[in-house]
């Protein structure tokens, strides 16, 4: 974004959507499209229960044991990956496609990509139904921080689930 975006073609920060909003219609939205989230990756969940796969492993252990590896766990996944996404993502692509094909189109081929990102084939329908509710996020609050931050409670939720499963496993 940086080198295409505000380098190139001269955007402001701004102009990717790092802006002000709404606190109050933010959190609104913000909180009816975590509770939204929320059952799509729960039915998906258990849609793919019944082929015994899930939609995306574990990465926990990717960051170390204990308190330590789960705060670079947060850090990474539940700050610095949504900050980074949205931006990319809702900021640049979905901003840029906007301009050109309007809200839907832009909206669901931001989204496509967004899922495609996320590499595993299980997890794609899902996040696309998440590119799709940040694109609208991002629409209704003129500001990618509300997509940041829900994003951001969906990563640090999971990650802190799965920490807390650790102890419940064993």
């Amino acid at each position: 974004v940086w080198l295409f975006g505000i380098r190139k073609y001269r955007l402001s920060w701004r102009d990717v959507g790092l802006r002000q909003f709404d606190l109050s219609r933010s959190l609104g939205l913000g909180c009816l499209f975590l509770l939204i989230s929320f059952a799509v990756n729960f039915t998906w969940s258990l849609f793919l229960s019944l082929f015994e796969l899930r939609a995306q492993p574990d990465l926990l252990p990717l960051f170390g044991k204990g308190i330590a590896g789960l705060g670079l766990a947060l850090l990474a996944g539940g700050i610095a990956a949504p900050i980074a996404e949205e931006i990319f993502f809702r900021g640049f692509l979905f901003a840029g496609l906007y301009k050109i094909l309007g809200f839907r189109r832009a909206a669901v081929l931001s989204a496509a990509f967004f899922a495609l990102a996320h590499i595993l084939p299980t997890s794609w329908p899902p996040i696309f139904v998440l590119g799709l509710l940040f694109a609208l996020l991002y629409e209704q609050t003129g500001s990618i921080w509300p997509a940041v931050i829900v994003h951001g409670t969906m990563n640090t939720l999971a990650f802190l689930a799965a920490y807390l499963a650790q102890f419940f496993a064993s």
